[in-house]
Parts: C-alpha cells; structure tokens; sequence
C-alpha cells in the first residue's frame, strides 16, 4: 500500500470513530449506521460507475475514500443539526433521502444489504466484469426504490416523531438560568 493510501486509510478511519463517538454521545447510532451504510453505498456506486468508463485508468480514488465521502454526503443534515442546531426538514431528503430513509421496512438490514451489493459491483468492476457489475448495481438500486416505496407515512407532528423509535435522539435540552 502507497504511502498516500495509509495517510487516506488512517484519515478516514479517525473521522469515522469520531463521527460514531458523537452520535453515541446522542444515543444515534442508528443513524450513524443507516446513512453509513446508504452513504457508503452512493459513494461505492459512483466509484464503480467511474470505473466502467472506458477511458478511465485505475484512477487514485479508494473505495474508503468514496465510501467515506457518500457517508459525509449522506449524514450532512446530521452534521448540520449537531454542529448548529439546524433542524431537520422534509427538504433535506436531497441528502441521500436523509429522512424517508427512516421510514423504509427494516432499514438497517436494507441498507446493509444495498451496501454489500455495492460493494460487490465494484470487486467486479475491478476484476473487468463491467456487465456483471452494471447487473449487481441495477439490483441495488432495485432494492432502494421498492424500499422507498414501502416507506410508512412521514411524521408532520412534534409528538408524532418523539414516539417513533428511530427517529428520536436523546439531545440535551437547553435551560435557561
């Protein structure tokens, strides 16, 4: 492994425990794990489609880069509402479908397994099995868009979103003195 790779590699691996040590920190790894999992799958997916383009070499870009970056992409409003209070709303479904998600029939098992199957297109992308990768992709997003269709009805209450299991954090409330 090139020296770059390790520096990436240790990077990426530092941000992710940090990341993970602040959403334990709010009883959130649920979320940690869910936009993970579909960010590091977008981030894969896109990699492997670089990867098919005929003209495209072996490229400097890491699956944990990708992956990493997806991850970042996905977890964005996340980031947004623990750094400056930003409240989630409807419209940051831009990010990764960042709340329907939630919504989806067992959505860790589901983006676990739109996870591996990314993962699994890009091994044949990079052992020159492109049409075998574009199948395994195809089935991937399959699963997505059934998984977006099952999704049960978004909460438009305070209430509704406090008695819904993934959805509630254990953030502090602020008091005033």
């Amino acid at each position: 492994m090139s020296r770059r790779a390790w520096i990436s590699a240790t990077l990426v691996l530092t941000i992710e425990v940090v990341l993970y040590v602040v959403y334990t920190s709010y009883g959130a790894q649920f979320h940690f794990w869910l936009h993970g999992l579909f960010g590091g799958a977008l981030g894969l997916a896109a990699l492997t489609v670089v990867r098919m383009l005929p003209r495209h070499g072996p490229g400097r870009a890491s699956p944990w880069e990708s992956g990493f970056l997806g991850h970042l992409y996905s977890a964005l409003p996340d980031l947004l509402f623990l750094g400056f209070g930003v409240l989630h709303v409807l419209w940051m479904d831009v990010f990764s479908f960042h709340i329907t998600l939630h919504f989806i029939p067992a959505p860790l098992y589901t983006m676990l397994a739109v996870f591996v199957l990314t993962l699994a297109a890009y091994g044949l992308v990079m052992g020159r099995r492109r049409w075998s990768a574009v199948a395994v992709l195809a089935v991937a997003a399959a699963v997505v868009v059934i998984a977006l269709a099952f999704a049960a009805p978004i909460p438009h209450s305070v209430q509704q979103i406090r008695d819904h299991p993934g959805l509630s954090l254990l953030c502090p409330v602020p008091t005033h003195r």
